[in-house]
């Protein structure tokens, strides 16, 4: 796969399904809201016939597709979540809202590294 390619797959395979339920979540949102919306966004960021693949799996995956960009910040950002999102029924809103704002600055990290291939 073409570098621009694996950027480009990087930034829609990961970058837009970690986050994409938590994205609608508003001021409002219950804790078991949260808890929904991140269990499909960081447990099941690939859904398909073969089955559900976590986003640390996800990276796992595409990340040797994208060696020689600086992967850094979503190596850091991966394993941040990675460490807690098997922890979901145990986090409190303000630690649900972090997870979720993480998730979200995955995405923007993801659509970074994919702006690395255009230059």
């Amino acid at each position: 796969m073409r570098s621009r390619e694996a950027a480009q797959r990087v930034r829609h395979d990961l970058g837009k399904y970690v986050h994409l339920e938590a994205r609608w979540l508003g001021e409002d949102a219950l804790e078991a809201d949260y808890r929904d919306a991140l269990r499909t966004d960081l447990l099941r960021t690939r859904r398909g016939p073969e089955g559900d693949v976590d986003c640390v799996t996800v990276w796992a995956g595409l990340r040797p597709s994208v060696e020689g960009f600086d992967t850094r910040e979503v190596d850091h950002l991966v394993g941040s979540l990675g460490a807690r999102m098997h922890s979901l029924d145990l986090l409190g809103m303000v630690a649900l809202r972090a997870l979720a704002h993480d998730a979200y600055t995955l995405g923007e990290a993801c659509r970074r590294l994919a702006e690395q291939a255009e230059d």
